[in-house]
């Protein structure tokens, strides 16, 4: 009896071995960057219209715009800044539950390696490891395709998507084919959530504040800080 029962449990596992892959939440997935990635077509003005992210399951918005453009220098780990090819992403977005309908602003900085452009890394010191980004598909125009990932030592990895649009809608059929994409990178598309953007006219400044910014993955606004090191030839 115990043989048999031994013999149902091997078995159990082996079918679930054979029927679907082992996920190390830990690690982030293996990912294909778009081939023949043409940067400076991908710059401008975008509409984050689906969103995804691991650790903010139950987080809506009702806005969110993305514009991109390209640097000469990315900021470093350290504080300082760094000579070298980047892309900047700034953003606003408004949270679906705030009835003040405040606009929140952010930003982000990649660096690129012109050998692959279709993959940015950023990383800084209040975080131990690399934020990498993949621009997984995109035609330029229309819609692009963005996945995020960054490992922790002590914890599971912290993974986003964005589909973006040049537009505050896609076609049905394009939202499909590219939610199709993000199950191989271990995406739950259960989790994958539109965005509205109804009613996101911005607010005026009030005079008197700087310029704010929310990390990536974060809800605190602060004023950036940072100290320039200039140096040649890196």
């Amino acid at each position: 009896m115990v043989k048999k029962i031994l013999c149902l449990v091997f078995l159990i596992v082996l079918l679930d071995l054979t029927s679907g892959k082992i996920v190390n939440k830990r690690k982030c997935p293996e990912v294909r960057a778009v081939p023949h990635f043409d940067l400076p077509q991908m710059l401008g003005d975008w509409y984050v219209v689906e969103y995804y992210a691991s650790d903010e399951e139950a987080l809506s918005y009702s806005c969110m715009r993305a514009v991109f453009s390209e640097d000469d220098h990315v900021p470093a780990a350290d504080g300082t800044v760094e000579w070298t090819p980047g892309v900047t992403m700034n953003f606003t977005y408004r949270f679906a539950d705030d009835p003040a309908g405040e606009t929140l602003l952010g930003n982000i900085t990649w660096r690129v390696d012109l050998n692959e452009p279709a993959h940015w890394t950023h990383s800084e010191r209040t975080y131990d490891g690399i934020y990498n980004t993949y621009v997984l598909d995109t035609e330029y125009k229309t819609w692009a395709l963005l996945l995020h990932c960054a490992e922790k030592t002590e914890a599971e990895r912290y993974l986003t998507a964005f589909v973006l649009s040049r537009t505050t809608s896609l076609p049905k059929n394009v939202m499909a084919y590219l939610r199709d994409k993000l199950p191989r990178y271990d995406v739950d598309v259960k989790y994958v959530f539109q965005i509205p953007h109804k009613d996101c006219s911005e607010k005026p400044v009030l005079r008197g504040y700087g310029p704010m910014v929310v990390d990536v993955g974060g809800k605190i606004v602060k004023r950036p800080n940072i100290s320039y090191k200039v140096g040649f030839g890196h």
